[in-house]
């Protein structure tokens, strides 16, 4: 088992992938970005899906009520792998994938559908957890790990910081006045894989971007929220950042423009990201009992800025 978490299942058996899709997820929506996962013109960026005999468009198969998705199999980086000696990731090459993704011709995709990117029901879902394990909590009258008061606190925080970000993030995947692109809606470093069968001296490094629930179109700047986020957060090392960045633009990547300061297209963006991951820490705490670590405390102290001004 590979992952077990919000609703979420990815189990590998040899050479083999298979995912079983959120219950929330829609089928159309979905089908409509494995297709542009399996599409050849964007085999040198994503990780294409398995063909399923049956089901749906031979990409979804229906398994005890959920869809599920068939995958060949790919070396992740680990999260400890990459938190020990996070400047030894591979950021230069997953910013150039990145930067290949964003700078893909959408009208150039047709016949293909192209459906927004699920980066506003992200955002939505994380929040909407968020208050239902507090209910929870509340109705149980305690918590593992943490009192009801402490957890009603640090929602709070959350609930609060969520009126500050941009009227746009909650409505349009795209910040209005720019072009929408090809996003990942996910993106971090955790969404690449190196495929076996690219070698590993090729020019993308055999380096693919994978997980592509949020898939559509929508402002690049949701792709490079996360670091910029982490980096805000103080979890991120400048350098670091500075080296992601910059091979970015260098590969043309668009959203944050080929050079200056590149906080007016993330800013929004990387808010919205950290009041997400807060509320994200509040659920597990909420449900779990998961105690904080540094970063959730990191992005709990982020969304009180927003709202407290300091």
């Amino acid at each position: 088992m590979l992952t077990d978490r919000k609703g979420r299942l990815v189990v590998r058996h040899g050479d083999l992938v298979v995912k079983t899709h959120m219950a929330e997820e829609e089928l159309q929506p979905l089908l409509a970005r494995l297709r542009l996962a399996a599409d050849p013109r964007l085999g040198d960026i994503l990780l294409s899906p398995l063909r399923i005999r049956g089901g749906h468009g031979g990409l979804l198969a229906p398994v005890g009520g959920r869809l599920v998705s068939a995958w060949p199999a790919g070396r992740a980086l680990r999260v400890d792998e990459v938190e020990a000696r996070v400047e030894d990731a591979p950021w230069t090459a997953a910013a150039a994938l990145l930067a290949r993704l964003h700078a893909t011709d959408l009208t150039a995709l047709a016949p293909a559908h192209v459906p927004a990117a699920g980066v506003c029901t992200r955002l939505r879902r994380s929040l909407d957890r968020m208050e239902a394990a507090v209910a929870r909590a509340t109705r149980a009258g305690a918590a593992s790990g943490a009192s009801v008061r402490e957890i009603e606190r640090l929602a709070d925080e959350v609930r609060r910081a969520y009126p500050t970000l941009p009227s746009w993030l909650g409505r349009t995947p795209a910040r209005p006045g720019t072009a929408p692109a090809l996003i990942h809606g996910d993106w971090h470093l955790g969404q690449v894989v190196r495929v076996a069968s690219a070698p590993a001296s090729a020019a993308d490094a055999g380096w693919r971007i994978v997980d592509v629930d949020d898939l559509g179109w929508g402002d690049p700047a949701w792709d490079l929220a996360r670091p910029a986020a982490w980096f805000a957060a103080g979890i991120l090392p400048a350098e670091v950042w500075g080296t992601f960045l910059g091979a970015y633009r260098e590969a043309g990547g668009p959203a944050a423009g080929p050079d200056g300061d590149p906080w007016e297209a993330l800013d929004g963006p990387a808010r919205a990201v950290a009041v997400q991951y807060a509320a994200g820490a509040v659920t597990d705490l909420a449900t779990d009992g998961t105690p904080f670590d540094e970063g959730a405390d990191a992005f709990v102290a982020c969304a009180r800025r927003m709202w407290s001004g300091h």
